[in-house]
């Protein structure tokens, strides 16, 4: 088996000091004051971390330091561990969890990667564990688009795909004989795809982008960029395109949304009529009295944004910048369109990958 080498990132990613030895130091106050690690948006039960803690993984994992992984997972988890154990029990399972997380042999089914594309999945691998368990559980969820989204700007191949779809079909056809949901999922035998991205100039020049990214922000640049690309002429806000699946791997929002503008995948928006797309009829009656324009209730939402748009053009822009709408930038707009169908195929392997060959199904 090849011995995997933690690369050096390719760009320093900061957030807060990726050198401190602790997660606590590294949340910089963000947490709540009981559970300096947890998002103040989240209940602290649900265990959502405050911000995107993988710069800090990344270095921590680099050096081979065990007890500062385990500690990450234990400041996470500790408002709802699980029941059965003391604190410090359960303070020694995240130890050992961390453990089996950095000596995973990433390599006996994917080959041909990267050492930054094993360290990107290694990191990974540690936010997921917060949430999931490895095993055929975490198919249903949505670790794979999390992972898929992740993992992009890598290319990866898969080995013994055989032996990973015997298990996932006997996992299934096991489970099926107890439960109907899983009677639903058919048996496949087809060769998993390759992890990938296609060779595409424009995309190309997109995953280097994301893969400058820490890898929350990355993820969240992914849900971005595949809205975006699904309906190009309706600018959203940044924040209003992070998923919840994104942001319990940890994400301080307006950070992201930051990186991401600075990174220049997106940009402002600037076309006023889809801007106003969104908008309903009230939020237009609303503005237009606000604006001392006259309008009446029995007119379309056509009319009145015809309206609005003849009056109040200026204002309008004003609060189309102040809103933080933001539309794929264009020369990204084709790649993300590639981007969207490349992780929707990939998910899929990574479904597989993820429940039967990490190497951590028995911890």
């Amino acid at each position: 088996m090849v011995t995997q080498t933690l690369a050096q990132p390719s760009i320093e990613l900061t957030l807060g000091e990726p050198s401190v030895s602790d997660p606590v130091s590294f949340a910089r106050g963000q947490g709540i004051p009981e559970f300096p690690c947890l998002s103040r948006a989240h209940a602290p039960s649900s265990c959502v971390p405050c911000v995107d803690f993988s710069p800090w993984l990344r270095r921590r994992i680099q050096v081979g330091d065990v007890n500062a992984v385990g500690e990450y997972l234990w400041q996470v988890r500790q408002a709802n561990p699980g029941a059965g154990e003391t604190a410090e029990q359960f303070r020694q399972r995240f130890r050992n969890l961390a453990a089996a997380l950095l000596a995973a042999p990433l390599d006996r089914y994917l080959e041909a990667g990267s050492e930054e594309a094993y360290l990107d999945l290694r990191v990974t691998l540690v936010l997921l564990a917060v949430h999931e368990s490895f095993s055929g559980f975490i198919m249903t969820g949505e670790a794979p688009d999390f992972v898929a989204a992740v993992m992009a700007p890598h290319a990866l191949n898969i080995r013994g795909a055989e032996e990973l779809i015997d298990q996932r079909n006997a996992f299934v056809l096991e489970m099926g004989q107890e439960m109907s949901y899983w009677a639903n999922w058919p048996t496949f035998s087809p060769a998993l795809r390759r992890l990938a991205p296609p060779e595409h100039g424009s995309l190309r020049v997109l995953l280097d982008a994301l893969r400058k990214l820490p890898l929350g922000t990355r993820a969240h640049a992914v849900d971005a960029l595949r809205h975006l690309s699904a309906d190009p002429q309706l600018p959203r806000t940044l924040p209003s395109l992070s998923r919840y699946e994104t942001r319990k791997r940890g994400l301080d929002v307006s950070e992201s949304s930051h990186r991401i503008v600075e990174s220049g995948l997106v940009v402002a928006a600037s076309d006023l009529a889809a801007w106003l797309s969104g908008w309903t009829r009230r939020d237009l009656l609303g503005f237009l009295a606000q604006s001392g324009v006259s309008a009446r209730n029995s007119w379309s939402k056509e009319r009145l944004a015809e309206v609005a748009k003849a009056e109040c053009t200026e204002l309008l822009r004003e609060r189309m910048a102040a809103s933080g709408a933001v539309e794929l930038a264009p020369m990204y707009v084709e790649a993300a369109r590639r981007l969207r169908a490349y992780v929707d195929r990939a998910r899929e392997t990574w479904r597989v990958w993820l429940a039967f060959g990490t190497g951590l199904q028995q911890v």
